[in-house]
């Protein structure tokens, strides 16, 4: 019995969709059959199908109104979805923009006491697992912050010093880097290394190798930092004895992960990839069992000199 009331709804759910096209395409054949019939039949009988011939053109101008009508209908619709998804888009923008903003004070309140006790008491086991924590936070909120700026700010470009940048970087996650038992080896063969180019930028770029690389890194190894000169390019180069790469061509990908374990929201590689392409920045990945390595071509800044 349940079976027979299920075949009946899905059959009543089926004609009620299709009912109209179902009557459409029947007065199409009877019209089709009317003119093969008025091809071969003599005057006398075209004139005796005429009143259906009429019947069967009424019918047509009745479906294709009636199909005018619910396209007009879906259209409107469609109309109507597009806004709500609109606003429910601008919405999510602004509680995101809003809930990163209150997120920063925090972080910086906690980041600024530690730094206070620190100066008057001197470094704290505790504190500095709280401060490694906190930087790993600051990293996220970093991502989220660019994302919501990233369509109403203009990034204006300046002259940076590659090399001095990523030095700073370090330092700054450098505990970071110490409570997961990993320490930075960094080099470099040029003395300057001035790209053009937005600082934000240059940081979500920067800072999400760091933090991956800590991530990812076998305890106890290194994570080499390089920066050389190649051609017309000053290429930062980042590696270490890490988790294999599986997919490389894959790890790009939004909220793609190499390893679930690890925190993070999968975002942090997709925003790179972003604006090394707005950016004109080249990107190598190398990965194997025994080194996995990122290397980031930036064009060298050339200043333009007027005759």
């Amino acid at each position: 019995m349940l079976w027979m009331s299920y075949k009946l709804a899905l059959l009543k759910k089926v004609l009620k969709k299709y009912l109209i096209h179902m009557f459409g395409i029947v007065a199409f054949f009877f019209t089709l059959t009317l003119s093969i019939i008025a091809l071969y039949k003599h005057s006398e009988f075209i004139s005796e199908l005429l009143p259906y011939g009429v019947v069967v053109f009424v019918i047509n101008v009745f479906y294709l109104k009636i199909m005018r009508l619910s396209r007009e209908d879906y259209e409107e619709k469609l109309k109507k979805e597009k806004v709500y998804s609109q606003k429910l888009l601008r919405s999510q923008k602004y509680f995101l923009r809003n809930a990163v903003h209150e997120t920063n004070t925090p972080i910086a309140v906690i980041m600024a006491n530690i730094e206070l006790y620190e100066m008057e008491f001197g470094k704290n086991n505790i504190l500095s697992n709280i401060e490694a924590a906190t930087k790993n936070i600051y990293g996220i909120y970093d991502d989220l912050s660019y994302l919501t700026k990233i369509d109403s700010v203009n990034f204006l470009k300046q002259k940076i010093d590659l090399k001095e940048y990523i030095k700073t970087r370090l330092e700054f996650f450098d505990i970071l880097a110490k409570q997961s038992n990993l320490s930075f080896e960094f080099f470099s063969t040029c003395k300057y290394c001035m790209v053009l180019i937005n600082e934000i930028r240059l940081q979500r770029i920067v800072d999400n190798n760091i933090t991956n690389a800590i991530k990812y890194t076998k305890e106890f190894k290194n994570i080499y930092i390089l920066i050389y000169e190649l051609e017309d390019t000053y290429v930062f180069d980042i590696s270490s004895n890490s988790i294999m790469i599986e997919k490389p061509e894959r790890i790009f990908n939004e909220y793609r992960r190499e390893s679930y374990i690890k925190d993070g929201l999968g975002l942090g590689l997709t925003l790179v990839k972003t604006i090394c392409e707005e950016e004109s920045i080249k990107i190598e990945l190398k990965s194997n069992e025994h080194l996995t390595s990122f290397k980031y071509f930036f064009n060298k800044y050339k200043p333009f000199y007027k005759k």
